[in-house]
């Protein structure tokens, strides 16, 4: 797969701005705070259908207001073999809409047809954030697998909404308890197994990538043997190697335990939504026992294992965004995260403001693009010279 061009209209910091990318990786180069992860958040946008950091539809306009243009664009060209493929995403009057080569598409057909794997500070901060940063790791890994998981994400999260809908109706008066706990009790026989078959598509994708992870992990920290494993925690319990059975059992007990809560705070408090992942590096929780650098190089291996899991499946790689992450590493660390990029035949692109890590990749072609206030020009450079 290849992004072979793309186009800002009224995005961001981007009042017009075409860029056709030859082969080989592309750098994005220059000062903090020019424009370098706006381009990374447009082709996240298109390949995903969304964008990896806060944002609302106003904020992502150049010119709003009255009497200036409220829309913004971006468009790509990408191929896939022999096809091609026009994709566009318009942000009008507070509303996005997603095309495919003329045709309106859902952001997580997006992701399976175009998969993409995120590097950013943010990520690789998950292990000391919240437990929502966690899942996001893991539901990406579906997302960019398998149509079975984006299925059974997009079901879940509808049966969730609703559930929520209900709670909080209840709260805010607008029905009896009588009332709300009927409903409830004609939507868990469908909301809990969902919530069982998003936890097992979850535990499965663990299983499957550990090995990829351990190998990637042992590889960043050059050591010869590392001890690594991952719980996965619902209600502090760890449901690893839970059975479905198991999991639709203690969610079906665990909702009748909290449903009083539940309408207390109108929210559900059961399911995957809730459920966390603790990392566990030499026996010990990554989390509290693990250095910021380690914790980083774990959760840098958890992306790399993703790249190598869809390759093994699929003989293909996904597309690379790494968001400012190269100065995030030490220097053994990185050099050892090139070294293992340079080997990937994907579509890597690549914000910075430092090259000198540019020789790392040997003679694997970069392209490099120096950005100051939102102007984009390409930039010569020799590697070894700088």
């Amino acid at each position: 797969m290849k992004i072979q061009s793309i186009r800002l209209k009224n995005f961001r910091n981007y009042s017009d701005l075409t860029l056709d990318f030859p082969a080989g990786i592309v750098v994005f180069y220059g000062a903090n705070a020019q424009g370098k992860t706006n381009l990374m958040e447009a082709f996240h946008f298109l390949l995903r259908g969304d964008s990896f950091r806060p944002f609302s539809t106003e904020t992502l306009m150049l010119n709003r207001g009255e009497g200036i243009s409220s829309q913004a664009l971006v468009a790509a060209r990408v191929t896939q073999g022999s096809m091609v493929h026009d994709l566009k995403l318009t942000i009008q009057d507070g509303k996005k809409s997603l095309l495919c080569n003329g045709n309106r598409v859902t952001a997580l057909s997006l992701a399976r047809k175009f998969p993409v794997v995120l590097f950013s500070p943010e990520s690789l901060s998950a292990i000391k954030d919240g437990p929502e940063q966690r899942r996001q790791l893991l539901d990406d890994l579906l997302t960019t697998h398998s149509t079975t998981s984006i299925k059974i994400l997009k079901d879940f999260n509808l049966a969730l909404r609703t559930r929520n809908r209900i709670l909080r109706d209840f709260k805010r008066g607008l029905s009896s308890r009588a009332q709300a706990e009927s409903l409830l009790d004609s939507l868990d026989p469908a909301f809990l197994p969902l919530a069982t078959e998003l936890t097992v598509a979850r535990l499965k994708a663990l299983q499957d990538i550990h090995s990829d992870f351990h190998r990637a992990l042992r590889d960043v920290l050059d050591q010869p043997s590392v001890d690594i494993s991952v719980d996965y925690l619902i209600s502090g319990q760890n449901a690893f190697n839970w059975s479905r059975s198991d999991l639709l059992s203690a969610m079906h007990n665990r909702a009748v335990e909290l449903r009083g809560k539940e309408l207390e705070s109108g929210l559900s408090l059961v399911g995957p939504q809730r459920h966390d992942v603790r990392i566990v590096f030499a026996g010990k929780d990554s989390r509290f026992f693990c250095s910021q650098g380690q914790q980083r190089a774990i959760i840098l291996c958890f992306k790399m294992a993703q790249i190598l899991y869809h390759h093994r499946a699929y003989q293909v790689y996904p597309f690379l965004l790494l968001d400012d992450v190269l100065s995030e590493l030490d220097p053994i660390r990185r050099a050892n995260l090139v070294k293992f990029l340079k080997d990937i035949p994907a579509q890597i692109f690549i914000t910075t403001t430092d090259l000198s890590f540019s020789h790392d990749f040997g003679d694997r072609r970069l392209n490099v693009f120096r950005i100051e206030n939102g102007t984009v020009r390409a930039h010569e450079y020799e590697p070894t010279g700088i």
